[in-house]
């Protein structure tokens, strides 16, 4: 995995990209929430297209498959990867920087952001506030999703989900939901 990888580091970071520094542009705080949400929403959409994709029956079992052996996830499923599914699932970070203007410091920082996303929602920490839960792909959705295998595909959000008929709200939230009542 870390070999494409690098070499789209290497396009990215020889000019065949649209990054750039606070040298060729004036950047701010505004500028970097704004390539936030955007990179989010982006990055978003594409994973869980590609993602979709990986749960296919005549694709899951070669690439996605070594991924789900982890039936409840842990930290270490986060980055347990078939080398070509890892890149796969890695490609619209890197889409982003070929299509759209962004900051390096901003692209650094959103890998960082990526990784560590990408880790909680393996932790098995349910704790997104409840007035999030139903937007935000978290820990619960994503424990279903490997429990599953046929839901909750997103990696930051439940849009996509809930537009494409694959969303199912967390068992875990259903359960607290008849203890409320």
């Amino acid at each position: 995995m870390s070999i494409p990888t690098v070499l789209l580091f290497l396009l990215e970071v020889r000019g065949y990209s649209k990054l750039y520094d606070s040298s060729e542009r004036s950047y701010g705080l505004l500028q970097f929430c704004q390539e936030f949400v955007s990179f989010l929403f982006f990055t978003d959409m594409l994973i869980y297209f590609i993602h979709r994709g990986l749960h296919h029956r005549s694709i899951y079992k070669h690439f996605h498959k070594t991924h789900h052996i982890w039936i409840v996830p842990t930290r270490f499923a986060s980055h347990a990867f078939n080398w070509l599914d890892g890149f796969l699932q890695s490609s619209p970070y890197h889409i982003y920087a070929f299509l759209f203007p962004i900051h390096k410091f901003a692209y650094l920082s959103f890998f960082i952001f990526v990784n560590i996303w990408t880790v909680s929602i393996h932790d098995g920490n349910y704790a997104v506030p409840k007035v999030f839960q139903p937007f935000i792909n978290g820990a619960a959705h994503h424990t279903d999703h490997h429990r599953l295998y046929n839901c909750n595909y997103g990696q930051f959000f439940t849009f996509w989900d809930r537009l494409m008929n694959s969303f199912r709200s967390p068992d875990i939230y259903e359960q607290k939901k008849k203890l409320d009542d």
